[in-house]
């Protein structure tokens, strides 16, 4: 039986796997498609982490600027799997944002105490349940051969890299499996919560306490966060359900490995398209900057006194000075 990685990599490896790898299938294809959209797209993936997984095992190893900075994988692993809850979580806040905006919904949060205690518990259990998987790591050569028996002819990275295996013992793969899912129902359940509450009284509820243009511009900006959500999950969710699926069917595939790292970096690409496609003031700010807009002017600016509305002409000839009359018609 073969003892240790590097006795399987010279006397297995290298007679039975085909060394015939496409580029993408490599982590320099891997990193340089990746790091080539980093202005455009979520830095944790792109850049300063970009995983290189062996699915269907749990391992897998770092080619971004952290690994050149020395910082251990295994830290970069914890940092990867935090960052994704916590966006979750932010994902959240923003439709609890919306749902407590509007005056009449009962179950809007508005004391900053409650909302402290609310997001502190949130990001409390997202911390503690990675502790108990995180300490129980396993011998890494021993683990890496281990894989061998799931994946016995991987890429030549899999030798040569750091790979960091984070359990190879049933029990800690299963509790991996069943607490994310349990964390991730529960996030994505507030957020159906706050979802529900918003379409309520923005659109059902009778009890009107706002303005019929005030309840106009609420309703425009929730669809907005509507759109400005769903477009981008779905770079997150498609390459998740394809990854669990090929760890369910102990498939291996390195190119569509990378292919769902490279599929899920476009999350943040799209984010920023979406934000500035459906809220106008991001939109205008834009094409202000594009087009080197730097006229102070503000379109559509109204002065209003006493049910009198005094045009843009005479508004110019006011002091430079902020006045609670002055508003922005978007």
């Amino acid at each position: 039986m073969t003892t240790s990685t590097n006795l399987y990599y010279s006397n297995e490896w290298k007679k039975k796997c085909s060394n015939d790898s496409s580029f993408l299938a490599s982590w320099q294809g891997l990193s340089v498609f990746s790091h080539s959209m980093c202005c455009y797209v979520d830095i944790l993936i792109c850049s300063l982490i970009t995983p290189y997984f062996f699915f269907p095992t749990i391992s897998g190893f770092p080619v971004g600027l952290l690994r050149v900075l020395k910082v251990p994988t295994s830290v970069q692993v914890l940092i990867g799997f935090i960052s994704a809850l916590f966006m979750a979580i932010s994902l959240v806040a923003l439709f609890e944002n919306r749902s407590s905006a509007i005056q009449n919904n009962k179950f809007r949060i508005t004391k900053k105490r409650w909302k402290l205690l609310y997001y502190s518990v949130n990001c409390f259990i997202v911390l503690v349940y990675l502790i108990p998987p995180y300490c129980n790591v396993p011998e890494q050569e021993s683990a890496k051969l281990h894989l061998l028996q799931a994946i016995p002819c991987p890429t030549e990275e899999f030798f040569y890299s750091d790979v960091f295996v984070w359990t190879i013992d049933k029990f800690w793969i299963n509790y991996l499996w069943m607490s994310t899912g349990v964390i991730v129902l529960m996030l994505f359940s507030q957020l159906g919560f706050f979802t529900i509450c918003c379409i309520y009284y923005l659109y059902i509820s009778t009890a009107i306490m706002i303005s019929s243009n005030t309840r106009k511009f609420q309703r425009s900006f929730f669809l907005g966060t509507i759109t400005q959500a769903v477009v981008p999950l779905i770079f997150l969710l498609l390459p998740v359900i394809i990854g669990i699926v090929v760890i369910y069917c102990e498939y291996y595939n390195q190119e569509l490995n990378n292919s769902l790292v490279l599929f899920l970096s476009l999350h943040g690409f799209t984010s920023t398209f979406v934000i500035i496609l459906v809220h106008h003031p991001y939109r205008r700010f834009l094409i202000k900057v594009v087009t080197f807009d730097r006229s102070a002017e503000v379109t559509g600016i109204s002065y209003i006194t006493k049910g009198a509305r005094v045009d843009n002409n005479v508004l110019r000839r006011l002091p430079n000075r902020t006045s609670p009359y002055i508003r922005t018609d978007f």
